[in-house]
């Protein structure tokens, strides 16, 4: 993360490590939403509104989420 970014929340964490973040660039109306693990970013997308970014974090954690997967298949 750089120092003009500043991380709003964290919507979600999972036992390895995967965290979810929302951001905020002060100099811009843009929100981004960032998987990470450790140091590594997973995905990253930019969005114009916190509510789509945070709808969109939580069906990314499904696809992240090995055991929420396997429950849901088991289905």
């Amino acid at each position: 993360m750089s120092t003009a970014e500043v991380p709003l929340a964290r919507l979600w964490q999972l036992k390895d490590g995967t965290a979810c973040l929302l951001l905020k660039d002060p100099a811009s109306e843009r929100w981004q939403l960032r998987v990470m693990r450790g140091a590594a970013v997973l995905r990253s997308e930019h969005y114009g509104s916190a509510i789509v970014a945070m709808d969109e974090g939580k069906r990314w954690r499904a696809s992240f989420d090995t055991v929420l997967q396997a429950s849901t298949s088991a289905t």
